[in-house]
């Protein structure tokens, strides 16, 4: 998808800085604003002109309007709070504007309150252009992407300023745009918000692919554990053969051999010779019964699996469905209003998991970790990867959820499931959870080890760390042995 032609010509760039600069050199900054891939630079006066500098692939530009943007853009735009440009660029005032000879580097010039001058270059070629800010002295104070293009790693002397300036400018009122620049504008807006939505397309598409594949794997998984839990069964069928055998069973047997009263077939039976005949046929009969129930859970289990899958179909066929022959902000706004009413199946598809992150406390991962069930009751996560452990913790786990991990190791984020009530999960659900997080961790062979734990809420991401490493405000120990104990199953 190529630009628009005029907003990707060296001398159109030229030409069209040189009208700014007759209507907008020497006005105070009001205001500016950054995100990943954008600047907005809004300045003084009624006309609410502003300069937007875009660096998404296939849209770098440098677009100027008057107003506010169009709310699908800015949905698809967001600032950042802590951006360093904003700060940088407060109380200057734009003393000039020239674009690189014969190359497509747009240089604006502000001058701080105590006269020294600061260089905004913005890079509107290559993929995906660059924006970058300099001192007087040339140091980059800066950058959307580093290291930048050797014409970015030069302040501009005033000489460049001094001959844009000498150069004729449009007989524009001051203030007042040509028509053809509104136009093209709007041609620029339409253009980055197409290239806007053909990403955001596709990174729904993605996420729901993946999830598609995870709950079909799932699905597999879960109609294979159901045919082979048919234990319960034969743990019946035991128990009724020795209740009908049950008076002729010595105290202290390790065994009977009796009839199945079904087809009158001879069965062997083991039998625990520390309890007595009755104990034992209890014994089998609980077996039957918790067989039962088990399979009971692993069919609604794929019950689920299967209404998810069906569900993530569904998503997919009506993201294929959008149409997307209409204009760049129309086509845009679509989407995000589609994403907005799905962010529970496609939730990577806009923000990247931060819908995930917002509400958090029900929904199911992007990715299904590593599961274990706990006393037939409490769900654990694990994550597999540094990556995995980052979008547990800061991603999927809920705020009330209890965080663990192994103290003084490598090792991966384990999280309990508590249903924003984390007071009730047992001391021993705790240990057993513990006693994971040790067995998915470096220190998997030591005979003890720590493990901290406490919850989520008091878990942080250090700024600009890499993916899985996290921090504790307070956390608790509990030393526990490395492994699988009773009462855990994979789920």
């Amino acid at each position: 998808m190529g630009a628009p032609g005029a907003f990707t010509d060296a001398a159109a760039l030229a030409s069209r800085l040189a009208r700014w600069r007759v209507c907008y050199d020497g006005r105070p900054l009001f205001r500016a604003a950054a995100g990943p891939r954008w600047v907005r630079l809004h300045l003084a006066g009624d006309e609410h002109f502003c300069l937007l500098l875009t660096t998404v692939p296939g849209a770098t530009q440098l677009v100027g309007l008057h107003g506010r943007l169009p709310e699908a853009l800015t949905t698809a735009l967001p600032a950042e709070r802590d951006h360093p440009l904003p700060a940088a660029l407060a109380g200057t005032t734009l003393t000039g504007l020239a674009a690189l000879p014969n190359e497509r580097v747009a240089c604006l010039r502000f001058t701080r309150p105590d006269g020294s001058p600061l260089h905004l270059l913005h890079q509107l070629f290559g993929s995906p252009g660059n924006t970058v800010l300099l001192d007087g002295g040339g140091r980059c104070l800066w950058a959307a992407h580093r290291p930048p293009n050797a014409l970015l790693a030069v302040a501009p002397g005033r000489s460049l300023y001094a001959e844009a300036a000498r150069a004729p400018g449009d007989a524009s009122t001051a203030g007042e745009l040509p028509d053809d620049d509104e136009a093209e504008a709007g041609a620029a807006l339409e253009h980055l918000a197409a290239t806007l939505a053909e990403e955001l397309h596709g990174r729904a598409t993605v996420a729901l692919d993946r999830r598609l594949r995870a709950a079909s794997r799932l699905c597999e998984r879960r109609t294979a554990d159901l045919a082979g839990a048919g234990a319960g069964d034969e743990h019946r069928r035991r128990a009724e053969a020795l209740a009908a055998s049950l008076h002729t069973i010595r105290q202290g047997a390790s065994s009977c051999d009796v009839t199945d009263p079904r087809d009158g077939a001879r069965v062997t039976i083991e039998l625990d010779p520390a309890q007595g005949p009755a104990a034992n046929l209890a014994a089998l009969f609980h077996r039957a019964r918790k067989a039962d129930r088990g399979r009971e859970v692993i069919a609604a289990k794929l019950a689920e699996a299967q209404a998810e899958t069906d569900a993530l179909r569904s998503a997919l066929d009506g993201l294929a469905a959008l149409p997307s022959g209409a204009g760049g902000l129309q086509r845009l706004a679509a989407l995000q209003e589609w994403l907005a009413g799905r962010s529970d199946l496609a939730r990577d598809g806009g923000s990247r998991a931060g819908a995930a992150r917002r509400s958090g406390a029900d929904e199911e991962p992007s990715r299904p970790f590593r599961r274990y069930l706990i006393d037939g009751r409490w769900e654990v996560w694990v994550g597999r990867s540094s990556r995995e452990n980052d979008e547990l913790t800061h991603g999927a786990a809920h705020s009330r959820d209890l965080w663990l991990h192994v103290h003084g190791a490598t090792g991966s984020h384990v999280v309990i499931r508590t249903g924003g009530r984390p007071e009730l999960v047992p001391r021993g659900v705790l240990e057993k959870a513990a006693a994971l997080a040790a067995l998915h961790s470096k220190a998997r062979n030591a005979s003890l080890v720590p493990v901290v734990w406490t919850e989520k809420r008091y878990v942080r991401k250090p700024r600009k760390s890499p993916p899985g490493l996290a921090v504790t405000l307070q956390a608790q120990t509990v030393m526990v042995a490395p492994g699988i104990v009773a009462g855990v199953e994979p789920a």
